[in-house]
């Protein structure tokens, strides 16, 4: 979550958001073994239509938008996300039908999903950012944790794929950009080490308030330049 806002400062959003495309589904495909069939079939089939829709729509504002308000939109989307990272738990007991029973389970409508698809597949296509809106419709559903990593998994993975056509249709990938990626790949993992390096290091608490930080500052910059 952290590169897309970084490396916007420095480059084309465009470029910044096709460099990160097929390192997250690389990612994908060897997340999704591990996890094969364990999934929460009725939110896998809720939310993937709206996905779809909301990856054409995202498409739709791709192809028309200038850099420099893509740029925006990215600084908008990731202030949203710190937001909503930062107050999940109170907007999950907003949400709850009985905040005070910690084993509540909110049973969502159709409508719900779709919506929710509609929007993380927006959010996937403009900045790569539909974990939190997937994560609000998941979390309440108390789905146990192997099926909720498995149900996150199979819905990157589908989105991630998805929108792999439409950014080709755009003109944002090139043989330069995937030998970059190949070459970015080790630092990638490098990355996932000192991330559990620090996590180790600090409380999860103080870690993600840390990221919470420095990621709403970085969405502020990119809206201010």
């Amino acid at each position: 979550m952290f590169v897309v806002p970084l490396f916007t400062q420095f480059r084309s959003s465009r470029n910044v958001i096709a460099l990160m495309l097929p390192i997250l589904f690389s990612t994908d495909i060897i997340s999704l073994g591990h996890y094969w069939k364990q999934w929460h079939r009725s939110s896998i089939c809720r939310l993937i239509p709206g996905a779809i829709a909301g990856i054409i729509i995202g498409s739709f504002i791709l192809k028309d938008i200038s850099d420099y308000h893509l740029k925006k939109i990215i600084g908008g989307i990731v202030c949203l996300f710190a937001v909503i990272e930062f107050f999940r738990v109170r907007i999950l007991q907003w949400l709850g039908p009985d905040t005070a029973d910690p084993d509540a389970v909110i049973q969502f409508k159709v409508w719900h999903g779709v919506i929710a698809g509609c929007v993380a597949g927006v959010f996937s296509t403009l900045a790569h950012m539909a974990g939190p809106i997937i994560v609000m419709y998941l979390l309440p559903q108390k789905l146990g944790n192997r099926t909720f990593v498995a149900t996150t998994t199979l819905l990157y993975f589908f989105i991630n794929l998805t929108k792999i056509p439409f950014y080709f249709h755009l003109d944002l990938f090139s043989l330069e950009l995937f030998i970059e990626t190949l070459l970015l790949l080790p630092f990638v993992a490098l990355g996932v080490q000192v991330g559990v390096y620090l996590n180790n290091r600090f409380s999860e608490r103080i870690f993600s308030r840390i990221i919470l930080i420095v990621l709403f500052i970085t969405g502020i910059y990119l809206l201010l330049v």
